[in-house]
């Protein structure tokens, strides 16, 4: 009979413990969505405009991103620092991830549109071109911001 209860106590918490090992964090989720954006099923390659993100930043933190970190400009060279920006960079410094997906044939790049908290038509685009092996910054965009 002891055994049996032994037994059972010890199923009981290696259960408990492997219910504890599959939760997921945000941070765990931030993470594999911020580095292309392709944990929220989107095409990588398709062409149509695809929802992303439901969570915005603030139209003060687009402004800043254009303004300050990305110096109001709109080309980014290979060479530059701006030109070796990732998606992952833009989330982590924008705080989220963006809002919506396409893929740019033309250009070969992927973009990434933020739009900012109750104003639809504040937005900053980004356009990411494979440069060894990463998708990086090669332009941007801006609209009400």
């Amino acid at each position: 009979m002891k055994r049996n209860i032994t037994l059972v106590l010890v199923f009981a918490l290696i259960i408990s413990l492997l219910a504890g090992c599959g939760s997921s964090d945000s941070t765990s989720t931030s993470t594999s969505a911020s580095e292309d954006g392709s944990s929220y099923g989107i095409n990588l390659t398709g062409t149509e405009v695809q929802q992303m993100s439901e969570e915005r930043a603030s139209k003060e933190k687009l402004e800043e991103t254009v303004a300050v970190w990305l110096g109001n400009s709109t080309i980014f060279p290979e060479s530059s620092k701006q030109g070796k920006l990732t998606y992952k960079d833009f989330v982590d410094y924008i705080g989220c991830d963006a809002t919506e997906y396409y893929f740019d044939e033309s250009r070969d790049a992927r973009v990434y549109t933020w739009k900012a908290d109750g104003a639809d038509n504040s937005k900053l685009g980004v356009w990411f071109v494979e440069r060894d092996k990463n998708w990086c910054l090669s332009m941007s965009g801006s609209t009400n911001l």
